[in-house]
């Protein structure tokens, strides 16, 4: 807080100057404690009558000094504004001046430990010559005062001659006058701009440099009073915060990907594609076989774009019929339809500003399909039974197992909206085109349901692993994840062996056993054998990789390969 003792009050200043006490609310200024003022203001720069001396609020000390509630109304608004008023003429009451009309101004000023305080100045139509004469009686109390806020002044008449400046500008700038001249002298506005300077202590200093016109009754420029701020520390904080806010957006967006695991060449091709088209707008089409993840994609695409804090919505289309999916879709009126009780809420409503996602939009019906063309086009639905439209912000993300170009051809999907869809296409590969992904997906799974099923299963045993290279994996990924949370449910010993996968896995979903499948299988096997086997199909038959798992030399993998004929089918 400002201490009354701390200031030399101005008995003869000229022009009249409030301040007051400390306050942590910006919005709340209007009820701050004037903690200082002089006296008013008289034609001849003397006093006049003297207000009270007991505290009072900003607005209500304010209220007793303005003539006019409109002229009231504007000052605190432009300090509510932009914390600044910059200059206004206004008349004052009688009772306060004789002063008819004078130039207010007004500050909010930020103090070092967070606080801030408001400054205003309110300047009489008077000659030059009398602010001159003010300003060089009064140097030593100006001076006190400004250095105790932190800023640096400068006022200086209509030819930019210097008439007072405080010591922390004379410490910042050696020629003041390249800061504060107007661009046109007839025309003085106020202005405002941030310059980096870098004073004799070595240090850069980035300071806001504002300058605000003086002007007299006739509205002419006669003085000018120039403000520096040093506004480093917020520059740095600024930085700091716009640094750390990119690297939270980074570490989310690592986050968001490793949802999607995999290191082969179709799965990092996948992710490429939603690196580059996640922060665009563009419609997105996912094209891949069942059990892929291509909502998986779409969910990742949605939490990396602009639009991640709003809904995501996703929609199967062919599991409704065209009425019901209509109604999903852009909602409905009450009595729309049979049934149809009350008005409903569609997705794309629901999903506004955010992404809806259409999964198998390859059977949606052909007329769906035309109201779907006219959001894409428009960004404007009807509820069923409604008359009006209603604009909409939807990111539109498709989906399909099908090949959408086949059904254009046989006329069962519209040629337009295949192009409209058809923008930037991504393709999730089947499990067997990313066959070298199975093993690290088949450990994550393992270890999810292990957790949720508290068990302790340190890993899936060599055998195992070797079955589940062998495997066609018809179902992609959700066939994967589905037999390892059977599998970890059967499992009664840390690590998961083949007895705990199903049949299917075994007989390797064609009911044809394969020579490797049987050589498992069959109890009279080969432990080494297996063993050598599964390590070769684990490490893509990398023999100094086979060699390190199974602790043995390179030269006696070698021996054993060629003893057991091993071969790389």
């Amino acid at each position: 807080m400002i201490r009354r003792k701390s200031l030399v009050v101005l008995e003869s200043a000229y022009p009249f100057v409030f301040f007051t006490q400390s306050f942590s609310d910006l919005t709340k200024f209007k009820e701050a404690k004037v903690e200082f003022h002089n006296n008013g203001l008289a034609s001849n720069g003397c006093l006049n009558s003297e207000l009270a001396d007991s505290p009072s609020t900003v607005y209500e000390f304010l209220k007793s000094i303005f003539k006019y509630e409109k002229d009231l109304d504007l000052f605190l608004d432009n300090l509510s504004d932009k914390g600044a008023t910059g200059e206004i003429e206004i008349a004052l009451n009688n009772s306060f001046s004789e002063v008819g009309h004078c130039q207010a101004s007004g500050n909010i000023i930020q103090l070092r430990d967070g606080e801030y305080f408001l400054q205003g100045f309110f300047v009489g139509a008077s000659p030059v010559k009398e602010l001159e004469k003010s300003l060089n009686l009064e140097d030593k109390m100006l001076e006190t005062i400004l250095a105790g806020i932190g800023d640096a002044v400068c006022v200086f008449d209509r030819d930019f001659n210097i008439l007072f400046r405080s010591p922390l500008h004379v410490k910042w700038f050696d020629d003041p006058k390249s800061f504060m001249c107007f661009q046109n002298i007839d025309k003085p506005i106020a202005n405002r701009h941030v310059k980096k300077i870098t004073p004799g202590s070595g240090k850069s200093l980035h300071l806001e440099i504002s300058t605000f016109p003086i002007k007299n009754e006739e509205g002419d420029f006669f003085a000018g009073i120039n403000i520096v701020r040093d506004v480093s520390r917020t520059r740095e904080l600024e930085a700091k915060s716009q640094e750390l806010e990119r690297i939270k957006q980074d570490q989310a967006s690592e986050l968001d990907l490793k949802t999607i695991v995999g290191n082969s060449k179709a799965i990092q091709k996948v992710l490429k594609g939603v690196q580059k088209i996640s922060k665009l707008d563009t419609v997105v089409y996912i094209q891949g076989n069942t059990g892929t993840g291509k909502e998986l994609v779409a969910r990742a695409i949605h939490k990396l774009s602009l639009r991640s804090d709003k809904p995501f919505l996703a929609l199967n289309c062919g599991a409704l019929s065209e009425t019901l999916l209509d109604s999903e879709l852009f909602g409905h009126m009450k009595g729309a339809f049979t049934g149809a009780d009350s008005e409903s809420t569609g997705l794309f409503e629901a999903a506004d500003g955010g992404t809806l996602f259409l999964d198998e939009i390859g059977e949606m019906s052909m007329g769906t399909q035309v109201k779907l063309l006219r959001v894409l086009q428009d960004g404007e639905i009807r509820k069923l039974g409604s008359t009006t439209s209603k604009k909409v912000d939807v990111r539109v993300i498709t989906a399909t197992h099908r090949d959408i170009e086949t059904l254009v051809a046989e006329n069962k999907f519209r040629e337009d909206l295949f192009y409209r869809i058809h923008v930037f296409a991504i393709h999730t590969p089947t499990l067997k085109e990313r066959d070298e992904d199975i093993l690290l997906l088949a450990d994550k799974f393992l270890q999810e349901f292990a957790n949720q099923q508290n068990k302790n299963i340190r890993k899936i045993s060599d055998e195992a692993m070797l079955l589940l290279k062998e495997y066609s994996w018809p179902g992609n990924v959700r066939e994967l994840r589905n037999i390892l949370e059977r599998g970890t449910i059967l499992c009664e010993t840390d690590v998961l062996q083949p007895c705990d996968l199903p049949i299917s896995i075994l007989i390797n979903g064609n009911k044809k056993v394969s020579p490797k499948t049987l050589a498992i299988t069959e109890t009279t096997s080969d432990p080494h054998k297996i063993k050598i086997l599964a390590s070769l199909e684990k490490n893509r038959w990398n023999k100094t990789l086979t060699a390190k798992d199974l602790n043995m030399s390179r030269a006696t993998l070698w021996r054993k390969i060629k003893a057991y004929s091993l071969h790389n089918n």
